[in-house]
């Protein structure tokens, strides 16, 4: 079994910016006098920056673990999907054409089948490892990738539709 998470580094950021976010929305919301427009605004983006956070913390505490016959993500709440079981696979790449240029933006591996998803940024430890395991996966149930999945598989080194050895050791440790 390998077991892998999100570095604490990779969510500095993202830790940053909903703090910055949910100051800036309370502050306003707390020193000024309430209007339904000051409210309906500034309550929204509190909530929205409140949202991120905890996204960013469910990545945070999220384990996954990889087995031969399942992956199972843990964290606030545990989920498991065995293999044999997956009949989606989605990997789409986020970023501007300049950020693709210079290596930047990131990708998200979507994983469905047996009314269970899972959903894993690139910056994941094992990111590739995953997307290769997957890709095989979906491939023995006797499903295909969609060309966009198999073209951002190609790109980060993974074969969709070959019987390549999953990535080295070094390669898996870390995220893209």
């Amino acid at each position: 079994m390998k077991v892998y998470q999100y570095p604490p580094r990779t969510l500095v950021g993202d830790y940053i910016r909903s703090a910055v976010g949910l100051s800036v929305g309370l502050g306003v919301l707390l020193s000024v006098s309430p209007t339904p427009l000051i409210i309906i605004i500034f309550g929204g983006l509190t909530g929205l920056f409140g949202f991120f956070g905890y996204r960013t913390l469910q990545r945070h505490v999220v384990k996954v673990a990889v087995t031969e016959d399942e992956i199972c993500d843990s964290g606030f709440r545990t989920r498991t999907m065995a293999w044999t079981d997956l009949d989606g696979l989605k990997l789409r790449y986020y970023g501007t054409k300049r950020q693709q240029r210079g290596g930047d933006g990131f990708m998200q591996l979507t994983l469905a089948g047996g009314g269970t998803s899972f959903s894993y940024e690139s910056t994941l430890k094992g990111f590739r490892y995953i997307a290769w395991r997957a890709a095989k996966a979906v491939r023995e149930n006797g499903g295909s990738v969609d060309p966009t999945s198999a073209g951002n598989l190609l790109a980060i080194g993974l074969d969709a539709d070959g019987e390549r050895p999953p990535p080295s050791n070094d390669e898996e440790l870390d995220g893209i």
